[in-house]
């Protein structure tokens, strides 16, 4: 009996060990952290109309339709940024970015109509304008807080299990939003391949729920993510928005995930123009980053 006792003595500390282990291996998991870059915008659908003027040629009022899209979607924005910044008696500060252009409006398709029976042209525009957001008097840490709030603006967090990796080693992705959203996870390597993690051919989610935290990879999946050449800085991107998203130009890999062909900023234009915004509507759009380096 005392040889016993003696034993579990001895075994217990290990035990304790253990089992605190594995609590902190699932604390990793869950534990999220900010992105490394949020690119935030709103997209909107707009159909203008115009009568032309005295001597005023179609590609002339083509023109001033553009220009008049441009005006409604900017306009639309900022209504719909004022009350989406507005949380239970805290108000966000936005400012709205210009694209490389100098303009606000990015457009991302535009569709134009035969004149109706009115004598109208008409022309349909799906814009982007991108914002960001920063908490006033609160600090980052608070920021965070609020912006998982559902009542906030889309928010999605990406991390992984750490951020330095060696060769052999297998690398976990976790990421939650704020509210319901559809999303894309791919990941562009070293020398610029992009691979499309999520949903793949063998686990076709792309609805996700709010709050909770997804794995990559995870059951239904058939890869995993182990740390190989070439070395160096890897990204991991969530597309996010709250209507769907479809996919484009991609070819189906080896464990069923989808490689695109193409840049990542081709990609990132191509996930927005896919989203099926209804006439004069809204889609909120939230891409995040997460940086990982892999080393020998």
């Amino acid at each position: 009996m005392k040889k016993r006792i003696f034993i579990y003595f001895v075994l217990l500390p290990f035990l304790f060990l253990i089992f605190a282990g594995i609590i902190y291996a699932a604390d990793v998991q869950v534990e999220a952290m900010a992105p490394d870059l949020e690119i935030r915008s709103v997209i909107r659908s707009v159909d203008v109309y115009a009568y032309p003027g005295e001597g005023e040629k179609a590609k002339q009022v083509r023109r001033k339709l553009l220009s008049r899209a441009r005006g409604r979607i900017l306009e639309g924005t900022k209504r719909y940024l004022d009350s989406r910044t507005k949380i239970t008696g805290i108000n966000l500060e936005y400012r709205i970015i210009k694209n490389k252009a100098g303009r606000f409006v990015t457009i991302l398709s535009v569709k134009n109509y035969d004149v109706d029976n009115k004598g109208r042209y008409h022309t349909q525009m799906q814009g982007e304008v991108k914002y960001r957001l920063s908490g006033l008097t609160y600090g980052d840490d608070r920021l965070r807080t609020v912006l998982m709030k559902p009542s906030a603006p889309l928010t999605v967090e990406v991390w992984t299990d750490k951020r330095k990796y060696s060769e052999g080693e297998h690398v976990k992705i976790f990421f939650k939003g704020n509210r319901d959203f559809y999303g894309k996870v791919v990941k562009t390597g070293v020398k610029g391949k992009i691979l499309q993690l999520l949903p793949n051919n063998y686990r076709q989610i792309s609805f996700f729920k709010r709050a909770k935290v997804y794995t990559i990879p995870d059951e239904g999946d058939r890869f995993d993510l182990e740390v190989c050449s070439p070395f160096g800085e890897e990204r991991i991107i969530v597309y996010a928005a709250d209507l769907p998203l479809s996919l484009r130009n991609m070819k189906m890999v080896k464990g069923g995930i989808y490689k695109y062909r193409g840049k990542e900023i081709s990609l990132g234009k191509s996930v927005r123009k896919s989203i099926s915004i209804p006439e004069n509507g809204t889609a909120e759009f939230c891409e995040s980053i997460w940086k990982i380096k892999k080393a020998f």
